[in-house]
C-alpha cells in the first residue's frame, strides 16, 4: 500500500476510490474553543471501499515527563533533549525556566567545540533579545546558560 493523502487515489489495490477526511458524529465547536475534539479526531477513509488509514504506532518515550504549570494543568516535556549541531558538536540535558514570565533561562550541557553562536542558532533569539550564552568548561565539554528575553 502507498501513502494515505486526502484527495489521492485509494492505496488499496483494485479500488478506484478517493481518500477523504471522515469526522466523528457530532457538531464542530471550533467557534468556541479551536480545535475541537471532533475536528482533531478526524481520520482518512476511502469513499468507495471504506478502508481507513492505519493508525501510526506511537512508541513509548522514557524521556517524556510532565510538569505542573498551574490551575491543575500539566504540560509534557522531554527530560533529556539533545540537539546534534554537526561535526561532533551537540547540546544536551537542557531545559528552561520561564517562571519570570518574560524570560526563558536555558541551562544545559555541551560536547565538542560548541560556540555561543551555535547555541543561539539551535535555541533561537527571544522577541526582545538575549543574554549570553555563557559557557562554563573547556573547549570539549561543559555547561551553558542562555537567556531569551520574550515579553
Amino acid at each position: 500500500m502507498s501513502e494515505w493523502e486526502e484527495g489521492e487515489n485509494c492505496p488499496c489495490s483494485g479500488c478506484g476510490g478517493t481518500v477523504v477526511i471522515s469526522y466523528p458524529k457530532g457538531g464542530c465547536s471550533c467557534h468556541i474553543n479551536a480545535p475541537c475534539g471532533r475536528c482533531t479526531s478526524s481520520f482518512l477513509v476511502c469513499d468507495a471501499c471504506g478502508e481507513q488509514e492505519p493508525e501510526s504506532e506511537v512508541l513509548p518515550n522514557s524521556d517524556l515527563s510532565y510538569r505542573h504549570v498551574g490551575a491543575g494543568v500539566f504540560e509534557s516535556y522531554c527530560r533529556k533533549p539533545s540537539k546534534d549541531l554537526g561535526n561532533g558538536r551537540r547540546i544536551f540535558d537542557y531545559d528552561y525556566d520561564s517562571s519570570s514570565g518574560s524570560t526563558m533561562v536555558f541551562r544545559g550541557k555541551y560536547e565538542g567545540p560548541v560556540t555561543g553562536q551555535d547555541i543561539i542558532d539551535a535555541l533561537g533569539v527571544g522577541t526582545f533579545g538575549k543574554r549570553g550564552p555563557f559557557l562554563t568548561g573547556d573547549k570539549v565539554s561543559g555547561s551553558f546558560t542562555y537567556t531569551k528575553i520574550t515579553d
